[in-house]
């Protein structure tokens, strides 16, 4: 599957980090433009404000008198002493003008309507005026009281001109750099998005080389405790069932075929024989009977394997009811002692219990798998030996023990024992009709009651079979259930 160049990953970070990116420099150049046009404008403010300040002072120590305007040499000896180029203009107190610096020559500072009126209340008034076409002047109107009336009015105007420059310089160094850092900024998303992806390349190229036949393979991650550390592991974690899984499967499917090849090798070879010959009716009556018996052996094996696959499906409900294990456990002996009575083996029941013990379960599962048990430990149990029935309580668990007197399992075996189609001694059980899904079965059924089941044994001394179940029943959820009230 090939992905749209556009619809990449690396393409879509990129976009959405040079995005973010170029909208944070945006922002920051606006706002920085604005934070020193501000400055700009508010330090020409300061200096205009400065130089009336000074005019004030002097004009309250040595230019008090109505006299003093007419005379503007005082004014410019000020000018000149602080070497000033603001534009000077100097008022009465009927706000006419008496006096203006050198630079202004013929031309005159605004005086609006609305300086008038802030003057008049005794207060001063800041401005931006046109003083000609090329020149912008911030321009301060700032009265001169003198015993709480108003005397004078000095206008003071600085050009803009400089101020103006430097924005405009500000302005082109952000229209000329600003391409270029997009640029940049542009590539470095780039790279930054490719590093971001690498690992993700890598662990696609190294899931393309898994496959049906190389389940052995597991995807790559770093030592970088990230979210796609964490993914990579739950991925491994499936490709670990999915091994197993598949390893069951050819496990199970190998061992099906060759069960089912052996009855149906045999079928095939005795009606084969029987063709061949000519043969009386009871020697056709014992082919028969022998092509049953192997029927009925695979009936058996397909009876088991869909009882196990249904099973790992979901689809074997437990009937549960509430039943006492104690009864249960007292039907099995009596129906021990009969199964064992051919082969003279003593059956013993210990009710270690001192009330009867009751559970939620499927009353004909458990039976199922107590008889599978007891069908076993009669089946290896030698003439004249001994088979023992124990039920016993431990806290919230009930344990049901089988233990026989027979020929044992070897402990390399005792790891298997509930694998399926596993034999201990494959001729025996072939004989005596077994398909090696039975305990597979009792597994199932154990655990699927939220129990579980566990073997010792000493090989020529015996086997004990060890089924623990809850008290109250398998957790809800876990398996298919249906309850019934009693």
């Amino acid at each position: 599957m090939t992905v749209s160049p556009l619809r990449s990953i690396r393409v879509r970070l990129t976009f959405w980090y040079a995005m973010t990116l170029a909208v944070i420099m945006a922002i920051s150049a606006l706002f920085s433009y604005h934070y020193f046009s501000h400055n700009l404008k508010a330090q020409v403010d300061r200096q205009v404000r400065e130089i009336a300040r000074i005019v004030d002072q002097t004009h309250a120590e040595e230019m008090s008198g109505s006299a003093a305007w007419d005379n503007c040499q005082k004014l410019q000896g000020l000018i000149h002493k602080h070497n000033w180029t603001a534009y000077l203009s100097l008022r009465d107190d009927s706000l006419q003008q008496v006096c203006t610096s050198d630079n202004l020559q013929e031309l005159e500072l605004p005086f609006g309507p609305v300086a008038r009126q802030q003057v008049r209340w005794m207060a001063e008034h800041m401005e931006t005026v046109e003083l000609d076409v090329k020149r912008r002047l911030r321009l301060l109107s700032h009265p001169l009281i003198e015993n709480g009336e108003l005397v004078g009015v000095v206008q003071i105007g600085q050009e803009l001109g400089p101020l103006q420059e430097t924005i405009e310089e500000l302005r082109l160094i952000y229209l000329v750099v600003g391409p270029f850092a997009i640029f940049w900024l542009c590539l470095g998303c780039w790279l930054l998005a490719e590093r971001t992806i690498a690992p993700i390349i890598e662990v696609t190229e190294a899931a393309q080389g898994i496959t049906a036949d190389n389940l052995t393979r597991r995807l790559p991650f770093g030592s970088h405790q990230d979210e796609l550390s964490q993914m990579v592991a739950c991925l491994n974690q499936m490709l670990d069932r999915l091994e197993k899984s598949f390893r069951r499967i050819r496990q199970f499917s190998g061992d099906a075929s060759h069960e089912l090849r052996t009855p149906l090798t045999i079928l095939r070879g005795e009606t084969e024989v029987t063709l061949r010959w000519a043969k009386t009716v009871d020697e056709f009556r014992d082919m028969l009977r022998s092509n049953m018996e192997e029927i009925d052996r695979m009936e058996r094996i397909i009876e088991s394997l869909l009882t196990l696959a249904k099973s790992e499906v979901g689809e074997l409900t437990l009937e549960m009811k509430q039943l006492s294990l104690s009864d249960l456990v007292q039907e099995l002996y009596l129906q021990s002692r009969v199964l064992c009575e051919s082969k003279k083996i003593a059956v013993e029941m210990d009710l270690k219990v001192e009330e009867e013990v009751h559970i939620r379960g499927d009353e004909l599962r458990l039976r199922q798998m107590f008889l599978n048990l007891i069908s076993n430990a009669i089946k290896y149990t030698p003439q004249e030996g001994e088979l023992k029935i124990v039920l016993a309580r431990d806290g919230d668990f009930a344990m049901v023990d089988i233990a026989d007197s027979g020929i044992g399992i070897d402990a390399e075996h005792l790891a298997h024992i509930f694998d399926r189609f596993y034999r201990v001694d494959k001729a025996r059980n072939r004989m005596d009709g077994g398909t090696g899904l039975g305990l597979a079965i009792v597994k199932w059924i154990a655990e699927a009651h939220g129990g579980g089941i566990t073997v010792t044994s000493e090989v020529g001394k015996g086997s004990t079979f060890s089924v623990r179940l809850p008290v109250q029943g398998p957790e809800e959820g876990k398996h298919p259930i249906t309850t019934i009230l009693d």
